[in-house]
């Protein structure tokens, strides 16, 4: 084996050094009396690699993140209006962000807290309360709307996600904003 094959004395430490240099003498001799002297340089360098660079067990491994331009895009792209039948998919929103599907969960749920389906359900429920406040919708109706299947499998995400089923959620909603009409306006003090 030339000595091009050897990295450069400066890249390593001395002690790798002289380790890969045994081995490379071991190999350019290598017969049958030579294996067993190949097999220890071969385990000196393995062991002091190991002992010198190695990962400690408890150390953390390198942080998971995602670009800003990628939290970005895929917050964009999981909050669009999923009301129709078509729905985004997480692998198609980690191909948007040049990430593979497991690695953009990762990422993503390091970066806000939730998965992207949470993040996508919590959405669509910030939806439906949008519509609860502001419309005369029917609970049904809103579930359609918001993209669920049916208004049984909505009332249980919305509670989940809200702490009341919707109709609850909107009567105390509409309570709260028929208390606030009932206070006179020259009570109300302006910022100035």
């Amino acid at each position: 084996m030339p000595s091009s094959y050897l990295p450069h004395a400066r890249a390593l430490d001395a002690e790798t050094y002289q380790l890969v240099d045994l081995l490379k003498d071991a190999l350019e001799n290598a017969c049958a009396v030579e294996t067993r002297r190949l097999l220890e340089a071969g385990r000196e360098l393995c062991g002091h690699l190991l002992q010198h660079y190695a990962r400690p067990e408890g150390e953390p491994q390198a942080r998971i993140a995602l670009a800003p331009w990628q939290e970005r895009k895929a917050k964009e792209l999981l909050g669009k209006d999923q009301g129709d039948s078509s729905r985004l998919m997480v692998a198609e929103v980690a191909k948007s962000c040049s990430l593979s599907r497991s690695h953009f969960s990762r990422a993503f749920k390091k970066a806000t807290g939730v998965s992207p389906q949470e993040w996508a359900l919590a959405c669509r429920i910030d939806k439906a309360k949008g519509l609860l406040v502001e419309t005369d919708l029917s609970v049904a109706y809103v579930a359609l709307e918001c993209g669920f299947s049916d208004q049984s499998h909505f009332c249980r995400t919305f509670a989940r996600f809200a702490g009341h089923t919707p109709r609850r959620w909107r009567s105390m909603r509409q309570d709260v904003m028929h208390d606030a009409s009932d206070i006179p306006a020259d009570t109300i003090r302006t910022a100035s």
